[in-house]
């Protein structure tokens, strides 16, 4: 996979990036604020990554053009908030979110790893994927992921495994009756922790707690914040009912036509006024889809279709349970205040200190049970050899990041233990760098990916000279497209211009947080309207 062009602009301005090689490229500066970390950005976002622009920059008013090339074939894709365009050969895409993206992706692009992701298998986001081959100037924090939240370092652990195997095995009846057994005990202590939970939250304020309140206008706003956080709720909520309706129809249409398969067995539709044997399916008076039936052949394709649209609600409605309860995790902690009750003293001789310690507890429930749910749903189970073959990579992995840390910083001999720093000791400075460094370089030896290695400020905390000299001779080596970002001091200026192999891509001429111009728009107009697009 190879970056040809970058593009991002308006009906006012735009900016387009097409002078990068397939090799290693250093796109440089010497100042900082000259467009860099913009060019980017837009790459990932364009791909369907989380924004992460610079707070400067109101990525919102924009639209996005990535060109790229993978097995000689060129795709161009568009983004315009959640809203994608997709053009390769004589085809056309359209697609209102990651979900439909990446599955459209993963069937014609190259196939993207599939994870399991609370009780199913699941194609990653591109959140996700991304973060394979890229490594942001910001935000960053060694002993997790990118932005974590709806996935976890466990789901990116899962990620480079799905490159070497499922590694599980059927499970025996006897230990479905384990697992059972399990399932069983921890509802019941769920039981009695939401128990808990509902004494301890039955708190009689006192009447005169209001009239206690010395700063009025802090609480006025604590009210204000909270009313913000309930309508955000309640409109998540309204999102989410309206996917749950339509995946609903979408399904009474899928058991109707089940239902079709299984009636016919011998001899031929036909219409009673015309006896053609092309017959149509329309679904409820809701539906505004009709369906060519007439073979088995065009019955199967509509019905993998209205699987796939399926599945594609269930993945959107997963997310906006995640938002909801975030959300409601957020108001809790507005709601928290320190009255001191019967209940709370009842709770503390428990060991607990807050109702938040109970909902805890209870999360940690019913993130196991998940676990064991999922492993009776999915029929499948982590033998004693699959775990051994598990570790056996991660240990090939490790063995393979610290081959090349020592490559990198020669002197070190602190080893890495895992792919994610212990919490609490996260790396900093020229160490960090040599960290990610190190987790790219046997990310695409261990995976193979061909995705360009893409990495914003590279030498971010005073890389030495020659560490920076060995990563860029790594780097170097990869078959990957690399493309890095620096900005260089005084001093420092025409350091890479006798360096083989190395495109340079300068931007010190670009003006300070002004990277748009009227020079590129024109030309930004025209690749757009190749797409059928106009702004």
């Amino acid at each position: 996979m190879i970056i040809r062009k970058v593009a991002v602009g308006n009906s006012e301005e735009a900016f387009i990036e097409d002078t990068l090689s397939e090799g290693l490229n250093i796109l440089l500066s010497d100042d900082n604020d000259k467009g860099k970390t913009i060019i980017i950005q837009s790459m990932l976002y364009a791909l369907g990554n989380k924004p992460i622009f610079p707070n400067s920059f109101n990525y919102k008013d924009f639209v996005y053009y990535l060109e790229f090339e993978h097995n000689s074939e060129i795709y161009i894709i568009v983004r315009s908030g959640d809203e994608y365009v997709l053009k390769y050969s004589d085809k056309l895409g359209i697609f209102e979110g990651m979900s439909e993206l990446k599955r459209f992706w993963n069937n014609n692009i190259f196939q993207l790893p599939m994870i399991p992701f609370q009780g199913e298998k699941r194609i990653v986001d591109m959140e996700l994927f991304v973060q394979l081959f890229f490594v942001g100037q910001d935000s960053k924090d060694t002993s997790t992921i990118f932005n974590s939240g709806f996935y976890h370092k466990d789901d990116f652990r899962n990620m480079l495994l799905s490159y070497s195997g499922d590694f599980s095995s059927e499970i025996t009846p006897k230990e479905i009756i384990k697992i059972k057994d399990k399932i069983r005990k921890l509802k019941a202590r769920r039981k009695e922790q939401l128990n808990l939970s509902d004494f301890y939250k039955t708190v009689a304020v006192a009447p005169e707690y209001l009239s206690k309140i010395k700063d009025r206008d802090a609480f006025n706003k604590r009210v204000d914040e909270m009313d913000s956080i309930t309508d955000l709720i309640t409109e998540i909520k309204k999102k989410r009912n309206r996917l749950a309706a339509e995946k609903s129809l979408w399904n009474g249409t899928l058991k109707e036509l089940n239902s079709l398969n299984r009636n016919i067995k011998v001899g031929e539709l036909r219409c009673m006024d015309c006896d053609s044997n092309h017959i149509a399916y329309k679904g409820t008076s809701k539906s505004k889809y009709s369906f060519d039936i007439s073979t088995p052949l065009m019955r199967k394709q509509i019905i993998e279709s209205i699987n796939e649209k399926i599945s594609d609600f269930t993945e959107e409605i997963k997310k906006f349970d995640f938002e909801i309860q975030k959300q409601q995790e957020e108001l809790n902690s507005l709601m928290d205040n320190e009255d001191i009750t019967i209940e709370n003293i009842v709770a503390y001789k428990m060991g607990y200190k807050s109702v938040a310690d109970i909902e805890q507890t209870i999360d940690d429930i019913d993130k196991e049970l998940e676990q064991y749910e999922c492993t009776l749903k999915v029929g499948k189970s982590f033998s004693d050899e699959a775990k051994e073959e598990r570790e056996k990579f991660y240990g090939r992995f490790m063995s393979l990041m610290n081959e090349k840390k020592k490559q990198i910083d020669i002197e070190s001999e602190k080893e890495y233990e895992d792919i994610f720093t212990k919490r609490g000791t996260v790396v900093s400075g020229s160490e960090e760098t040599v960290f990610y460094v190190s987790k790219l370089l046997a990310s695409v030896e261990m995976t193979d990916h061909d995705c360009p290695i893409i990495m914003d400020s590279f030498r971010a905390e005073d890389l030495s000279t020659d560490k920076e000299k060995r990563v860029l001779e790594l780097f170097g080596e990869l078959r990957n497209q690399c493309i890095l970002t620096t900005t260089l001091k005084t001093e420092e200026i025409g350091k890479y211009d006798d360096m083989k192999n190395v495109n340079i891509v300068d931007y010190s001429s670009h003006r300070t947080n002004k990277i748009l111009n009227q020079y590129d728009l024109e030309e930004f107009k025209k690749l757009l309207q190749d797409m059928y697009i106009e702004i």
